[in-house]
This record gives structure tokens, C-alpha cells and sequence, in this order.
């Protein structure tokens, strides 16, 4: 394009770009909220996208000792910004304009590139590579934005911007990498988010973000990884997908009845923020869409391991067994149900010493006001009510009372009792400790 063929504006901007100095169309009395106006706008606010596709290409000389830019504030852009596979000579920086028609970046290699306040009718930026950072701050875009198999240096800006797809997905960044942040504070989306098999060197953060897609998930970050990741929405009318995803500390809401539903399957992490008592996040695994699945509760025992909190990993591991327990065959579930209730499936193995206290006083009460008789003419040791209750709740220990005295009548069905019961509580407990070794 020759200097030429320039009408109104962008004879300002073709001169202001070797310098890299801005060009600002706004009237004196413009507000912030005028850009959603941008239709109405006359011709001496209008600059045609292929003057700054031949600006960006490198059309124009640049001054000595200066950086050259496009620096374009309120314009209303024309036509379409097509840039397939170009390579940019510098940095695009469009502020508070309004597009005719959707950008299409496609293969590109952009520097630091920035859309911040404006509108446009749609972004298509995959497998773009951007050098620095890509700002879409205060953005309103109605067909969505796509970036999935982008590569950015630095970090995806979505603070302040307004989303919507309707019936699809706002923000697709599908495998998209990032050495920086995705910063979404104060982000709103009709539609669908999703990061799946994202990597994010820094952070991803959706604080105070208000997310509704039309159906389905809010947010998909599945197999995402992620130094940080921050999930606590103002606002959200769908789950998000979690499942395999590798993130270093996991943010949530102080409150777990705010958080919405989680997929969690798979998820690892080395910190789970705040740190709140066992009762309250298993409320939210609980509630996982995808019904029981063992990994996240042994995964949410591990970061309490971490931190020293104990008792709190049990509780989680214990929960975990009792979840587990209604998946499986009666016969399985009658045997759950026996390990919980006598040693707590080995994490709470004092129960076994109630239990057994319990059921030797009863037997103790019992024999020493209906004493077992020996044979006659049978040397025997001196009976105690004690040691025979012992030796027939104990299986593998032998106090030489049970071999001797042999009761009668009832008594004899609560020796029996006893008998059982032993072996129940022998057989519980070595199953759970077995159970806690082997995961130790």
C-alpha cells in the first residue's frame, strides 16, 4: 500500500508509526463506555485493516533511534485484520477500537499484541505465537475467543473482559502454552472456557469471574498444568473439569457451599488452599459429577499428610472406604460393614480395644455368676471369669482356661459369641493394618 491511497486517519497513523507514537481518534468528551457505539462512527474515525496489516508487514520505514509501532486508540477498524501466517514487524496496539469483522491471526507470529476496551465480533488467534503479552483487559467480544495452540512468552490478559458465545465456547485455549499468567479477574463469559491440555507456567486464575455457558461445564481444565490455579468464581452456572490435571497450589472458596461442583478424577496437587478441616472438603468431593472415584480422596490424604494433619488424612482415607463400600456386592459390603464398625477399616484401630474391653466385661459378668464346670477328677487351675473371657475372645493366645472349663446351658451360646466375635476383631484389624501398611 503506498501513502496514496490513505484517507482521513490513516494518513496520521502511516506517519505516526516509525516513531511508534500513538494516534488517538477519541473525541475530547469520549467515555470509556463509547466503544460499544463504534458502529455509529463517521469517517474521521475510521482506518481500514489493510493499512495496518502494511504497517505491521513491515510497509513503512522506520525513523533511525526509534521503535517503530502501531498504536491506534477509538478507531473504528474496517474490513478484516487478516494476518495467516504473517510475521509482524512490531507491536500491535489497538485500544477502545471497534471491528467490523473478526480478526483472523491464524499461524501468526505476533509481538507484544494488545485489543485492550475494544470490541470485536469475534478473535481467532490459534497457533498463534505471540512475544510478550497478549492483552484483551476490558475487551467485549461476542463470538468468542479462540486461542487454542497458541504460544505465548508471556501472559494471556482477560481482567475486566466480557466474553460471549452463545451455545459455544468463549474462550477456547486448548493446549495453549503460556510462560506468564492467564489473569481473568473480574472476567465475565456467556459461554464455555476451556484450558484443556493447557500449560501454564505461572497462574490461572478466575477470582470473582462470573461464568455461564448455556449448558454443560463452565470451565474444562482438563490435563491443564499450572504452577497455580485459582477457582473462586463469583459466579458460575456450571461445574468445571479437573480431571488429570497437574497443578502446584489449588485455590478454592473459604466457604466449600460457594465452590461450584468439581470433576476431580485424576487432579494432582502439592496444596490445597485454605487449609480447612477433612469435614468440609469431602463435602466437596462428595459432590463431584462423576460420582465416587478412589483417587481424590487419596490424593486430597496425601496434601494432609503433608502438612502433619493426621487425623485428617484418616478421616479422608476412612471416607474413601465407606464410599467405596456401596459399589460393591452385598457379601463385600456385609464384610465393609464389619471392618467400619469394629476398627474403623484400620484407621481408627482403637475401636478394636472398646470392643474388646466391652465384650470382656460381658463375658467376665456372665461366667463369674454362671462358672463353667471342669470334667471331674481333671486337674485345673484356679478359674478366674477374667482369663477365661480372654482366652476365648483372644484366637491365637492360650491362658489355659478355655481347654478346661466347659460351660453349660446359655452360657454356652455366649461363649460362642465370644469365640466369634474374637476372631472378627482379629481378622478386621489385621486387614486394615495390612490395608494402612501397604499404603504407607
Amino acid at each position: 500500500m503506498r501513502p496514496d491511497d490513505l484517507i482521513g486517519p490513516e494518513r496520521r497513523l502511516w506517519a505516526a508509526f516509525a516513531a511508534g507514537d500513538e494516534v488517538d481518534l477519541r473525541p475530547r468528551d469520549a467515555d470509556g463506555g463509547a466503544v460499544l457505539d463504534g458502529g455509529s462512527w463517521g469517517p474521521e474515525r475510521r482506518v481500514r485493516a489493510s493499512v495496518i496489516r502494511s504497517l505491521l508487514l513491515g510497509g513503512a520505514d522506520a525513523t533511525g533511534g526509534e521503535t517503530p509501532m502501531v498504536h491506534l486508540t477509538g478507531a473504528r477498524v474496517s474490513g478484516k485484520l487478516r494476518l495467516i501466517f504473517a510475521e509482524a514487524c512490531c507491536v500491535l496496539w489497538l485500544e477502545e477500537c471497534w471491528f467490523e469483522e473478526a480478526p483472523q491471526l491464524y499461524g501468526a507470529k505476533l509481538r507484544v499484541t494488545s485489543f485492550g476496551g475494544s470490541y470485536l465480533p469475534g478473535l481467532g488467534m490459534s497457533a498463534t505465537t505471540v512475544d510478550g503479552n497478549l492483552d484483551l483487559m476490558n475487551c467485549r467480544v461476542q463470538g468468542g475467543v479462540t486461542v487454542h495452540d497458541a504460544q505465548i512468552s508471556g501472559s494471556l490478559l482477560l481482567q475486566g473482559a466480557h466474553l460471549s458465545h452463545t451455545g459455544g465456547v468463549a474462550l477456547d485455549g486448548a493446549r495453549l502454552e503460556a510462560k506468564g499468567v492467564v489473569g481473568t479477574d473480574g472476567f465475565r463469559a456467556a459461554g464455555a472456557i476451556t484450558l484443556t491440555s493447557a500449560t501454564i507456567s505461572g497462574s490461572v486464575s478466575f477470582d470473582t469471574a462470573s461464568l455461564a455457558p448455556a449448558h454443560g461445564m463452565a470451565l474444562s481444565c482438563r490435563h491443564l498444568q499450572t504452577g497455580e490455579l485459582l477457582l473462586r468464581p463469583a459466579r458460575a452456572t456450571g461445574g468445571m473439569d479437573l480431571r488429570h490435571a497437574a497443578v502446584g497450589v489449588l485455590r478454592l472458596h473459604d466457604d466449600p457451599r460457594e465452590q461450584p461442583p468439581l470433576q476431580l478424577d485424576g487432579l494432582v496437587y502439592r496444596s490445597l488452599e485454605p487449609h480447612l478441616p477433612a469435614d468440609q472438603r469431602l463435602e466437596l468431593l462428595s459432590r463431584d459429577p462423576d460420582g465416587y472415584r478412589p483417587q481424590p480422596y487419596q490424593q486430597l490424604a496425601t496434601v494432609y499428610q503433608s502438612i502433619g494433619q493426621d487425623r485428617d488424612a484418616r478421616t479422608v482415607l476412612l471416607t474413601r472406604q465407606r464410599h467405596r463400600r456401596a459399589t460393591l456386592p452385598w457379601y463385600a459390603r456385609a464384610w465393609g460393614h464389619a471392618q467400619d464398625a469394629t476398627v474403623g477399616y484400620g484407621y481408627v484401630p482403637e475401636r478394636a480395644a472398646v470392643w474388646l474391653l466391652a465384650l470382656l466385661a460381658t463375658g467376665a459378668t456372665v461366667f463369674a455368676l454362671h462358672r463353667p464346670t471342669p470334667p471331674s477328677g481333671t486337674p485345673h487351675p484356679v478359674f478366674s471369669p477374667v482369663m477365661y473371657s480372654l482366652d476365648l475372645l483372644l484366637p491365637v493366645i492360650d491362658f489355659g482356661q478355655e481347654r478346661v472349663f466347659q460351660p453349660a446351658g446359655p452360657t454356652q451360646w455366649i461363649a460362642w459369641l465370644l469365640i466369634g466375635a474374637g476372631w472378627l476383631l482379629a481378622t478386621a484389624l489385621a486387614a486394615g493394618i495390612t490395608r494402612v501398611l501397604s499404603r504407607q
